[in-house]
């Protein structure tokens, strides 16, 4: 897959598209807004290991945690004011859980060897490289699928699920800034990694501190939008997109919910201001059941899920993004009311007419790409997996 050319972070879009991206001069700003909300950009962004709390006494945990107003907290078994959570991608944090389990890797690969040289005409032993960007498709993919089981951190700690994936989204930025096209979570030629990971990260749900409080997860989504894991970049990225958009606002969480929909039962709608008829303002809606919508039957708020336009940010704008999947889509496969979905083509330009085929995915690759989804702190909000919903 391509990945377009970034220019200076004060870049301003001048256009909006689809029309921006049918001549592929396609910009996108490496600058993103900040997110609003409960967590600030003062928050520590060290990477912390919940399962290392449990053992520690109320010292520990106030060090760990920066409990302020820790007497209230605890009286209610609310979260923390501060909790060590990161708020952006730290790409140096990545290359250095990598570069600790290659030094251990390596080290005991080492003891595994028999002291003897190789044979004549045999190849020398695996060592990885510490060396993140140099470091070949073939042995990266392979590394990266190892560390799902075996990367630890600086005093041994295992990771979490939610924090691991967080540590590869720190390597994929890191890769992207230094030259790397790789996308390490859709290349086909990182297929082993993505199983490993999706072994983890499958029916991932947020745990709860011995306190009684809720931990979110280290992966929100301001920070897939940072390292290029969502937007219109390339037609994995921009079908992902969609898939994200679809879990967000039409709050399909499982492979079934998503298999069933359709490009028959994703409309638009338009809607007109009353006291201004030029004041119009767009959506597109998923209508609920099994079956294509009828001619005739009547749209009601209960009938259907919503999703706005973004006029402010057009490059984030799930209406926007929607109308630039349709028009890459091949023009048979847009009635369809047994796919949306559509197969990436392997190898595209940004100015290639169509970027998938008629092919809807598989349900392995939609697993995937879902529990991905999953994981990211918004979204677990969004489905109620606080306190109150677990047991």
């Amino acid at each position: 897959y391509f990945v377009t050319t970034s220019q200076t972070q004060e870049e301003v879009v001048q256009t909006l598209f689809p029309a921006q991206f049918m001549n592929g001069n396609i910009h996108i700003p490496v600058a993103v807004q900040t997110v609003g909300g409960a967590y600030n950009t003062t928050q520590s962004v060290q990477i912390w290991d919940p399962n290392n709390q449990s053992s520690q006494g109320e010292e520990g945990q106030e060090q760990h945690l920066h409990l302020q107003g820790q007497v209230e907290g605890e009286a209610h078994n609310e979260p923390p004011s501060e909790l060590l959570v990161p708020v952006c991608l730290k790409p140096e944090e990545g290359l250095e859980v990598w570069r600790l389990w290659v030094l251990r890797k390596n080290a005991e690969l080492g003891k595994q060897e028999q002291p003897k040289l190789a044979p004549i005409g045999r190849r020398q032993p695996l060592r990885f490289q510490e060396d993140l960007v140099s470091s070949a498709v073939a042995e990266l993919n392979l590394g990266l699928s190892l560390m799902t089981q075996e990367a630890r951190g600086s005093e041994d700690e295992q990771f979490t699920p939610d924090v691991l994936y967080y540590v590869f989204l720190c390597m994929q930025k890191y890769l992207s800034e230094n030259g790397r096209v790789d996308d390490i979570f859709s290349d086909p030629y990182y297929m082993r990694f993505s199983e490993c990971l999706h072994k983890i990260l499958d029916g991932w749900k947020p745990s709860v501190h011995p306190l009684g409080y809720f931990i979110p997860s280290h992966v929100t989504e301001e920070m897939l939008w940072e390292c290029k894991q969502l937007g219109a970049h390339s037609p994995a990225t921009l079908l992902t997109t969609l898939m994200f958009f679809n879990t967000k606002y039409f709050r399909l969480t499982t492979v079934e919910q998503h298999m069933k929909v359709a490009f028959s039962k994703v409309l638009r709608h338009t809607k007109k201001n009353p006291s201004n008829p030029k004041d119009k303002t767009t959506s597109i809606r998923f209508l609920r059941g099994h079956g294509p919508h009828n001619t005739g039957q009547k749209v009601t708020d209960d009938t259907y899920e919503e999703q706005t336009e973004d006029p402010e940010n057009p490059l984030r704008c799930p209406i926007k993004l929607y109308d630039f999947y349709l028009f890459k889509c091949p023009q048979s496969a847009k009635g369809r009311n047994d796919a949306y979905y559509l197969t990436p083509e392997p190898v595209v330009a940004p100015n290639s007419p169509i970027w998938y085929s008629t092919q809807p995915i598989t349900s392995q690759q939609l697993a995937q790409m879902l529990a991905r989804i999953i994981v990211v702190r918004e979204i677990q909000e969004i489905i109620g997996t606080g306190p109150e919903n677990m047991n």
